[in-house]
């Protein structure tokens, strides 16, 4: 709900009306604040509340380079490999081929995330994709922008098709780039974010 900005930043989080929504304790539903705080989705102001936090653009770049700096090899990897399945990925694209024609970004995004973590682990290396998952939720709510403003599901997964056709051609240079290109996507749409919608945004200086 943060990650698709059902809940919008600066939201107020109220234990009891979490609880009743998803029909559990207040147990549960403190044990979740507190894990999302420490993905820094939520802030906890001791005496005033807990809020939606704002998208850190920080950890929107540090997501970023993350991603960049470690797919890029994992593609090199795989078209270096000498036998390779690529059943997996083919099966989410044609998922998302389904959901595209629907524009259902918040079914999308799921699987956006599945057909990279199909490459991660074909490739033996799907531990480093937990890695880049644990800190890629303030990335994730741009993606989701991107996604839902732009209609681009289509462009998607295109893309995708793309760069399996690529590591498919063993085309190391081109399945790097055309990785570099579909991530760096979400980076330069935040930064066109920041100056539309500053109101979403932690910036230095605020409380």
């Amino acid at each position: 709900m943060i990650v698709t900005l059902e809940l919008p930043p600066k939201q107020v989080l109220q234990e009891r009306d979490l609880a009743e929504r998803f029909a559990v304790s207040r147990t549960p539903v403190r044990e979740a604040i507190l894990r999302l705080a420490e993905q820094e989705l939520v802030a906890i102001a001791p005496q005033h509340g807990t809020f939606v936090a704002a998208i850190n653009p920080v950890s929107v770049r540090q997501a970023h380079f993350l991603r960049v700096n470690l797919e890029m090899p994992v593609v090199d990897l795989l078209c270096q490999a000498e036998a390779l399945d690529l059943a997996r990925p083919r099966a989410v694209i044609l998922e998302q081929k389904l959901i595209a024609r629907h524009n259902s970004y918040a079914d999308y995004l799921p699987l956006d995330d599945q057909f990279h973590q199909s490459l991660f682990e074909i490739a033996g290396m799907g531990g480093i994709w937990q890695v880049i998952h644990a800190r890629k939720a303030h990335l994730d709510r741009i993606r989701f922008l991107k996604a839902a403003e732009r209609s681009e599901l289509d462009s998607l997964t295109r893309q995708h098709e793309a760069i399996l056709d690529a590591i498919a051609n063993r085309s190391r240079l081109s399945a790097q780039e055309l990785v570099r290109a579909h991530v760096s996507g979400s980076l330069a749409f935040m930064q066109a974010l920041l100056q539309s919608n500053p109101e979403l945004f932690d910036t230095p200086g605020k409380p």
